[in-house]
C-alpha cells in the first residue's frame, strides 16, 4: 500500500520529507519506529524525535486494536519475533525505513547549548528517513567521520551527555548492566554470543527518547487528559537494608550515610554506584541495586519515574511494539483534534489496560530471557570441560551460583567445593568452610570448569579446583 501524501497533508500532517532524519538501531533490528534529526538554531539546537504514527492505522476498538491489545507487547525471542501488530504494519507501513515516506508523530525539542529545554512542538508529520545506521556504525562515525552524518551524530551525542549529566544531578541512576544476544545461523543454531554494553551511540538514542518521553508526559498531564504513564517507585527500605551487610565488606561504604541509603535517597544510591565504579565489585554492586529496585509499571496516573528522576514520564517512542505507547499517541491525536477529556472514549479502560500491559510485559521479558538462556547454554555444550572466569552471583546452602562473562549462570554444587562442612551467612552472602575457613563470597571472581550444560532445563553445572 502506498502512502496517500496529499491526504496526509489535508489531515494536518506537516511536510518534513526534506529534513535530514536517520534511524539508529541494533544490527538485528526488525522494525524501525523512531528516527532522529538535529539542526542548529539561533543559540541552540532543534532536536527532532520522530515516532511511527501507528495510531493512524490502528483505530481504537478495531479488530487490529483488539488483537494488539491482547498481546500488549511484541515478544523478542532469540530466534524469532512475535509481533504485537501484523508484519505488514510493523515491518512495512509503520516502519521508518530509509527512502520511504512515513507518517510520524513528531516532537521538536528546542534546547540551548547546555541542552536546557526552551520550548517544544508536537505534531503529526511526514518524514523520509535518509539513513539507517546500526549502533556500531554510528559509534564509528562519531569519531572517524567529518561528513554530514558524523557532524549530526556528534551534536546528538553532546546533547545526550549534557542531558545525562543533568539527570544524574537531579538523582537519576545509571546502572552498569550488560546484555547478551546470541548469533544464530540459518538453521537457528547458536554460532556466537555478543555481549552488549552502553556506548556513546546507544546513549545518544536513549537520551533523546527519554527526553521526548518526559516532554510528552508533561504535555498530556498538564492538560489533565486521560493517558497511560510509566511509573517507577522508589525501592522498599527492607530491600535496601538487606544490602548493607554485603556492602559493608567494602571499605568505601563506611563513608555512605546508611540511614539515607535505606531511605532510598537517589543521590546516595548514585554515590554508591560511583564509588564502586572501576572496582572489582562494580558489577556486583550494580546488580544487587538493580534487584532491590521496584519494577516499573504502567498506570493511568502520572506518578513519576524514580530511576530516571523524572516527575513526568510516559512511554511514547515504541508504538509498534508496546501497546501503552500506542495509547499515548491516541491521547496526543485527541488533544490535537481538540477532543474534550470527558468525551475521550478510551478513558474508562485505562486502569485495566495499564494492569494488563504491565502483566504482559513481565511475561514477554521472561520469555525473552529464557529464550536467550536456552540458546546460550546450547552453545556452551561444545565447551564442556573448558575453564571460565566468572563472578559469584549467589550463595546457598547447596552451593554457589557463578555468572560467566557471557551472562550465563550456573551452579557449583556444595559437594564440588570440598568434603568439609560449609556454613552459610545469609546476611553477608558468604559460604564458609568450617575446617579450612575458605570463604565463597558474593561478587568474588572464581575460576570454574564446565561439567554439564542442559538447554532444556536451562541449567549449567560447574566445578572448581
Amino acid at each position: 500500500m502506498t502512502l496517500d501524501e496529499e491526504g496526509a497533508f489535508r489531515e494536518g500532517y506537516r511536510d518534513l520529507r526534506d529534513r535530514f532524519t536517520m534511524t539508529i538501531d541494533p544490527a538485528d533490528a526488525r522494525d524501525f519506529d523512531d528516527a532522529l534529526s538535529i539542526e542548529k538554531t539561533d543559540g541552540g539546537w532543534r532536536l527532532g524525535v520522530h515516532i511511527a504514527d501507528v495510531a493512524h492505522y490502528v483505530p481504537y476498538n478495531s479488530s487490529l486494536d483488539l488483537d494488539a491489545r491482547r498481546r500488549a507487547t511484541s515478544v523478542y525471542l532469540a530466534d524469532r519475533v512475535i509481533p504485537m501488530l501484523p508484519d505488514e504494519l510493523s515491518s512495512d507501513m509503520c516502519s521508518l525505513r530509509p527512502g520511504c515516506v512515513r507518517r510520524t508523530m513528531t516532537v521538536d525539542l528546542y534546547v540551548d547549548e547546555k541542552a536546557h529545554l526552551n520550548s517544544y512542538d508536537i505534531y503529526p508529520a511526514l518524514i523520509c528517513s535518509h539513513a539507517r545506521l546500526t549502533y556500531d556504525q554510528a559509534l564509528e562515525l562519531l569519531s572517524d567521520s567529518d561528513d554530514e552524518i558524523g557532524e549530526r551524530l556528534r551534536a546528538l551525542s553532546a546533547l545526550a551527555k549534557a542531558r545525562a549529566n543533568a539527570r544524574k544531578a537531579r538523582g537519576g541512576l545509571d546502572f552498569a548492566t550488560v546484555e547478551a544476544k546470541v548469533r544464530l545461523d540459518d538453521e537457528g543454531h547458536t554460532v556466537g554470543i555478543d555481549v552488549r554494553k552502553k556506548t556513546d551511540a546507544t546513549s545518544l538514542v536513549e537520551e533523546a527518547m527519554i527526553f521526548a518521553n518526559e516532554v510528552v508526559a508533561h504535555h498530556i498531564s498538564e492538560r489533565e487528559f486521560p493517558c497511560i504513564y510509566r511509573v517507577h517507585e522508589q525501592p522498599a527500605a527492607d530491600a535496601l537494608s538487606g544490602l548493607i551487610p554485603v556492602f559493608q565488606e567494602f571499605s568505601w561504604f563506611s563513608e555512605i550515610p546508611e540511614a539515607l541509603f535505606v531511605a532510598g535517597n537517589p543521590h546516595v544510591l548514585a554515590d554508591v554506584l560511583d564509588r564502586a565504579s572501576g572496582r572489582p565489585e562494580e558489577e556486583l554492586v550494580s546488580s544487587l541495586l538493580v534487584r532491590a529496585m521496584q519494577r516499573a509499571v504502567y498506570r493511568p496516573d502520572c506518578a513519576g519515574h524514580y530511576g530516571l528522576a523524572s516527575t513526568h514520564y510516559a512511554h511514547f517512542t515504541s508504538p509498534i511494539r508496546r501497546y501503552p505507547d500506542l495509547m499515548v499517541h491516541r491521547a496526543l491525536h485527541a488533544l490535537l483534534a481538540g477532543e474534550p477529556a470527558d468525551r475521550y472514549k478510551p478513558a474508562k479502560d485505562l486502569m485495566w489496560l495499564s494492569e494488563h500491559s504491565s502483566a504482559m510485559e513481565r511475561v514477554a521479558d521472561s520469555a525473552a530471557r529464557e529464550s536467550q538462556e536456552c540458546k546460550i547454554i546450547e552453545y556452551l555444550q561444545q565447551s564442556i570441560g573448558m575453564r571460565f572466569t566468572g563472578i559469584i552471583s549467589g550463595v546457598a546452602t547447596y552451593g554457589i551460583y557463578v555468572r560467566l562473562e557471557n551472562t550465563a549462570e550456573g551452579l557449583v554444587p556444595i559437594r564440588a567445593l570440598g568434603r568439609e562442612y560449609f556454613a552459610l551467612d545469609p546476611a553477608r552472602h558468604v559460604l564458609t568452610g568450617q575446617e579450612t575457613g575458605k570463604e565463597w563470597r558474593l561478587g568474588d571472581r572464581v575460576e570454574v570448569r564446565l561439567e554439564e550444560a542442559q538447554p532444556r532445563t536451562r541449567t549449567l553445572v560447574f566445578s572448581v579446583d
